[in-house]
């Protein structure tokens, strides 16, 4: 016998996703996929990278240990965020907190570098406080 016909109401009411949420994790997807690809291939040709480092910035001598340390932590970082998005599709909140400490690093590390431009900051900060508009909804 089913228990659920078209008469009798769902005990549990599906939560739709907002169209404004759907739209910010789409893109959310698209920025995190492609800087989390591109650090990981950062990371794969990090000779070429810290040669393309040193030459432009004669002043910061950075050996190639540390490039490969910095491109793995921003891949992780990157891929953690893009992670947090997809449990954010799923609206879960754990998926907000993974989110919002792998943007809250990744600003921090850019303001812990200072040729680094100030844009980057602005859109992780923001993705995080759109997001944390629709913090309710999450389960």
């Amino acid at each position: 016998m089913d228990t659920h016909s078209p008469d009798t109401p769902n005990p549990v009411p599906l939560r739709k996703r907002p169209f404004f949420l759907e739209v910010l994790c789409i893109f959310g997807w698209v920025y995190f996929f492609v800087f989390s690809v591109l650090f990981l291939a950062g990371l794969f040709f990090s000779g070429w990278v810290s040669n393309a480092i040193n030459l432009y910035t004669p002043s910061n001598r950075f050996s190639g240990f540390e490039i490969k340390m910095i491109l793995a932590a921003y891949s992780l970082l990157f891929i953690s965020a893009f992670s947090g998005i997809i449990l954010i599709w799923k609206l879960r909140r754990y998926g907000y907190y993974i989110f919002g400490v792998s943007s809250l690093l990744l600003a921090s590390f850019h303001m812990a570098f200072p040729g680094l431009a100030f844009s980057g900051t602005i859109i992780f900060i923001a993705f995080l406080v759109l997001f944390g508009l629709y913090f309710r909804r999450f389960r």
